[in-house]
């Protein structure tokens, strides 16, 4: 994916993942359209000259995710429209070899976005049982990159059978649990858990914001 658009409270977040480019642009002064296929992201300046801000297919843009053109559009003319962060979800499947690595080795759930912090609103889980628990370390977290264990978690990976539940967000006077630029992983609390063979489905919502 080519394209990251993240909305901010005044600006819209262009992020050329390709190319490390980032660029913020004030909503006031942008419009979106589709010409040809291409969803085109258009900003106008005060003496009324545009210059295309983005303009690309909606399968180069990874967030916000879409299934159209027209779907995208719609998407980032909501966002040049509104106020506050983007609200985004993002579902990964965690096998169980990653799973008995998982303290030692974290797996990234959400990239990081170069200015801005990610902030988990709720985080949900499908344990699929295969045959056999995992024991030990049993507790499933999701954090940032340097405090992977610190936005929310649950103790799932002992379980016997199939499992569907949310996890606990950390938010009771929590510090240090959101960094800037930083992705968003899947960590095992303490320690890698040993034994199980059962795959985790995670499914995360979570919004970007610009804390100054």
């Amino acid at each position: 994916m080519s394209f990251q658009v993240i909305n901010t409270a005044n600006d819209l977040l262009i992020y050329d993942v390709e190319n490390d480019n980032v660029n913020y642009y004030a909503k006031s002064s942008l419009s979106v359209s589709v010409l040809g296929g291409l969803v085109r992201v258009l900003q106008t300046d005060s003496e009324g000259n545009t210059a295309i801000a983005m303009s690309t297919r909606y399968t180069d843009v990874a967030a916000p995710s879409s299934t159209s053109a027209y779907d995208l559009a719609t998407k980032i003319y909501g966002y040049i429209n509104s106020s506050g962060g983007a609200i985004n979800s993002k579902q990964v499947t965690l096998t169980s070899s990653q799973i008995l690595a998982l303290n030692s080795t974290p797996i990234t759930l959400v990239d990081g976005i170069a200015g801005v912090e990610i902030q988990v609103i709720s985080a949900a889980i499908h344990l699929k049982f295969n045959s056999s628990s995992y024991s030990s370390h049993t507790t499933l977290a999701i954090g940032s990159t340097s405090n992977p264990d610190g936005q929310a978690s649950l103790n799932c990976l002992g379980a016997s059978s199939d499992v569907r539940g949310t996890m606990a967000l950390l938010t009771d006077g929590t510090t240090s649990n959101m960094h800037t630029g930083e992705n968003i992983v899947a960590t095992v609390v303490s320690g890698d858990p040993s034994g199980g063979d059962s795959d985790v489905v995670v499914d995360v919502t979570y919004r970007t914001v610009n804390i100054p």
